[in-house]
């Protein structure tokens, strides 16, 4: 009976990695369920690793210039939220159980419209948890000072203890899919 269980979870893990194969859309999703498609991303499994391509579309970014830096930025009359690149070299695949690689791929940080520049401290980073066919996450908070300089985990720059509960209702897009 044991060994049953264990084949069943092995065919399982196999068939999670190899339905999320392919070609996906990512989206921001508000509190309503509205959502925002924001970037492409191809998924090819090889063994366990889930290598991918993320590319982010331009429309609905508009190019903005804060604190001497360009940033591709979501306008909203609420929030303004500002896509960082990740500036250091990743292993650039995930696997079943380790999606941090993906969400340093998609952190932001966020601002209100009416502040001039950028602040570190305002990070926003999507916890991503793998779905049948699908990815989703939700938005927790980031000091993106850790990342101003390389980390010294390149693996994980943010300890599990630097990376905050919110109140999901502060974000004009607490959630994130990729389907």
């Amino acid at each position: 009976m044991k060994y049953f269980f264990i084949l069943i979870s092995l065919f399982s893990v196999g068939v999670m990695a190899e339905s999320i194969d392919g070609e996906k859309r990512v989206f921001l999703e508000n509190s309503t369920g509205d959502r925002l498609y924001i970037a492409n991303i191809e998924f090819e499994t090889v063994d366990e690793k889930i290598f991918y391509k993320l590319t982010i579309v331009d429309d609905p970014f508009t190019d903005q210039f804060l604190s001497m830096r360009p940033f591709q930025c979501i306008m909203d009359d609420r929030q303004v939220m500002c896509h960082v690149p990740y500036p250091y070299t990743k292993k650039g695949y995930i696997t079943e159980s380790d999606l941090s690689n993906l969400s340093y791929d998609l952190l932001f940080l966020y601002k209100s419209p009416a502040e001039y520049g950028i602040n570190l401290w305002n990070g926003m980073f999507y916890k991503l948890t793998m779905q049948t066919n699908s990815i989703a996450g939700t938005v927790y908070e980031v000091d993106m000072n850790v990342i101003a300089s390389p980390p010294e985990n390149k693996d994980a720059p943010f300890a599990e203890d630097e990376i905050f509960d919110v109140d999901i209702d502060s974000y004009i897009y607490p959630k994130i899919l990729i389907q």
